[in-house]
């Protein structure tokens, strides 16, 4: 061991500098990351798909980055300036996300992807620098580290989400809090540098004197990185042919792929990430053209367990998508009274009232330690807890069995993690057949540019969205010359036209509820709200040029109120700044009708009729939610299979990656996120498509073929790794 390096509990004190540092930025992401969807769900009112895109691109590129930063540390800044610079850019982001206009929130999504890009990869490089070449205690080391991230996973869920449901502050004080961590772990690592003390490459473990003669000696099997640079290949033919595979593939997708997209066969965001696909092959073939013998099989065996790790992400990372939308949804979060009927009708407007500090302060801490109800964000906190109940439980297991000569390999363990989430969605399947009972009105007749298919399900022409459409999509629905439908209710809406019924199965989403009864709005009417919204993003840009930016806008309807106008929906509406005489049917306002206003303006002018009968549906069928302990044995599988793959892949690239690409190669196994939180976020945007059971189905399913061909091809790829177990 070396002389250098000052340790505690066996590990050097850096570790515990990293550890805290790591924390606090994953107090930072995972509390930003547990209120995104439901703040663009719930407080701009997107649609699913539309917040699912959002998402989709978000944690994507916060694992696309890292390529390009850990490049820059290797040739450039060094792991330590990576690390400051990317904490610096991720405070900005954080606080910037405190403020609700939509351009700074787009800002402050990009401040976070890069600067993540400069921070993720050069942390996970630093443990593994800590240590020398073959020393057992690495594994522990990383899982220590882990046990860092998931500790401030598990704290930010709760904090941020009870300041989101503390009246008085909202989201924008949980991205604040986001913020706040964020700092502090930058502070954390500054302070801590002296203690960071990063071994030579050439520095090799030597056994204490208390471990002489034991039958643990580290890695007894596992050649060096010099040995290995003279080490044939065990599959020549192929590691010869590799980079020019990677070559071909990159060509092929990147020609490819555009093709589909002008043919609208696949969309502009599939050829985008597929053209991300093609470079990142091509920089896979120029890494291996740098390296041969036995150090090119270590190179391709991270590559084929990385197409594994990309499947186990596209199911976990669900967790902050559409198993957000299930927990705040369709998940009864009243653990020891009856859950209160819900109401058709939005919350007060809580924003304009003197911030009053204890107070607020008191009704915080109640609702952080209250489970009447659990915070929708909560349910993301319990992987994390489960991540430090059990990582010194796998830790002791790997060394245990390392010790009688069970010693699993990588890309077992792999396959174990990828099974062990498809285990996790399987439990959802049946969580989701509890969900699927059955509610029933009666409804004469559907309204207009409603239709039936296959046996009485309903598809409806949605309402255009204010952000997304345009004047264009407006006069196509005024006149209704749009063809394209959606689908209801996944198609568990259903109307029997024999025995004028509208028959209902499952727990109906509000934000599907009110897109339902949006696209139900008369012609005349979505016009005239249309112009209002039109009006005062007009007179703003006015008050901009020629004063401080304050205006007044009133808009009289020249149509008459749709029947059954029910101007109660305006109750969620800031009353600074909007008003509405219905006697003269004038609206007043001194603020914008952003999207999420103009959409409750439009289901306050829906068909009353139908909007009482699917209202009656959506407060009889909250009964069918399903109780909270499906997702906390979800989120506890979920865990196990973590512990399996993401501790063990991390300190797989940092035994394999040879010393100067090892920042690159943990930038590329970061990457892997990046195409499983695509493709997480790719099948997000089809959750309001589907009913949840099909939707899980799916899921396991992939899960368990991946599983399967990880397993069956375990010991080839343990091969390939000459020794590193």
């Amino acid at each position: 061991m070396s002389n250098q390096q000052r340790t505690f509990l066996g590990h050097p004190i850096g570790l515990y500098v990293l550890f805290f540092t790591e924390m606090w930025e994953r107090f930072s992401y995972y509390g930003m990351r547990a209120l995104l969807v439901l703040y663009l769900v719930d407080f701009f009112k997107w649609d699913q798909a539309e917040a699912s895109n959002t998402y989709k691109w978000y944690t994507s590129l916060v694992y696309l980055t890292p390529l390009l930063g850990g490049f820059l540390a290797d040739r450039y800044l060094g792991n330590r300036w990576a690390i400051i610079i990317g904490a610096v850019l991720m405070s900005i982001g954080h606080f910037l996300m405190a403020f609700e206009t939509i351009w700074i929130f787009y800002a402050a999504l990009g401040f976070l992807i890069l600067g993540n890009g400069f921070f993720k990869p050069n942390m996970s490089v630093q443990v593994g620098q800590l240590y020398p070449q073959n020393d057992p205690r690495r594994d522990g080391a990383y899982t220590i580290f882990y046990m860092g991230i998931n500790l401030g996973a598990f704290l930010s869920p709760l904090v941020c989400g009870t300041l989101r449901d503390t009246p008085g502050l909202g989201y924008h004080w949980g991205f604040g809090a986001a913020g706040v961590g964020m700092v502090i772990g930058l502070l954390v690592y500054v302070f801590g540098l002296p203690y960071i003390k990063e071994l030579p490459e050439d520095a090799i473990y030597e056994a204490p004197e208390s471990e002489a003669g034991k039958s643990t000696e580290p890695e007894e099997h596992a050649m060096t990185e010099k040995e290995a640079e003279k080490t044939p290949s065990v599959m020549p033919s192929l590691a010869s042919v590799s980079p020019t595979v990677f070559v071909l593939l990159g060509i092929a997708t990147m020609v490819v792929s555009p093709i589909l997209g002008a043919f609208k066969i696949i969309p502009f965001d599939d050829v985008v990430a597929l053209e991300i696909a093609a470079i990142c092959s091509f920089f896979a073939a120029w890494i291996l053209s740098k390296l041969n013998m036995a150090v090119r099989d270590r190179v391709l065996a991270i590559y084929v367990l990385f197409l594994f790790v990309v499947f186990f992400w596209f199911a976990f990372e669900q967790a902050g998508n559409a198993m957000n939308v299930w927990a705040d949804q369709t998940t009864n979060r009243y653990l020891t009274e009856t859950a209160p009927a819900p109401s058709p009708y939005p919350d007060k407007f809580v924003g304009t009232e003197e911030l009053d500090f204890w107070p607020t302060l008191k009704v915080a801490l109640k609702k952080l330690v209250t489970w009447n109800p659990v915070l929708t964000t909560s349910f993301q906190s319990i992987n994390a807890l489960a991540i430090v109940i059990f990582a010194p439980v796998f830790a002791w297991l790997w060394v245990f069995l390392a010790k009688r000569k069970i010693n699993l390999s990588i890309a077992a363990k792999m396959s174990m993690g990828v099974f062990l989430l498809g285990v996790a969605f399987a439990l959802m399947i049946w969580a989701a057949k509890y969900e699927n009972q059955s509610s029933q009105t009666d409804l004469a007749s559907l309204p207009n540019g409603f239709v039936t298919k296959d046996g009485g399900v309903i598809h409806f022409v949605d309402a255009p969205s204010f952000s997304m459409g345009n004047d264009e999509a407006v006069d196509k629905h005024h006149s209704g010359t749009i063809e394209e439908t959606m689908i209801a209710h996944g198609g568990r809406l259903r109307w029997d036209a024999d025995s004028q019924t509208l028959k209902m199965s499952g727990v109906l989403n509000a934000n599907h509820r009110d897109r339902i009864l949006r696209s139900t709005v008369p012609a005349d009417f979505l016009r005239e709200i249309w112009t209002l919204a039109t009006k005062t993003y007009e007179a703003k840009e006015s008050a901009k040029q020629t004063g401080d930016g304050k205006f007044t806008v009133e808009h009289t309807l020249t149509s008459d109120l749709p029947p059954g106008f029910d101007a109660r929906y305006f109750v969620g509406f800031d009353p600074n700044e909007f008003s509405f005489d219905e006697e003269t049917k004038t609206f007043t306002l001194s603020g914008l009708i952003a999207d999420k206003e103009y959409k409750q303006i439009l289901v306050a002018g829906a068909d009353p009729v139908f909007r009482d009968a699917i209202n009656g549906l959506f407060v009889e069928s909250a009964a069918f939610k399903v109780s909270s302990w499906w997702l906390l044995w979800f989120y506890v599988l979920c865990t196990l299979g973590e512990l399996c793959l993401s501790p063990v892949g991390l300190s797989m690239v940092s035994k394999l990656a040879p010393k100067k690409f090892a920042t690159m190669l943990m930038g590329m196994w970061l990457l892997t996120s990046f195409f499983g939180n695509y493709s997480a976020g790719k099948a997000g945007e089809l959750w309001e498509y589907f009913d949840p059971n099909t939707y899980f189905m799916f899921v396991t399913v992939v899960m368990a073929v991946a599983a399967l061909i990880c397993f069956l091809i375990a010991k080839q790829v343990t091969r390939m790794m000459h020794g590193v177990k």
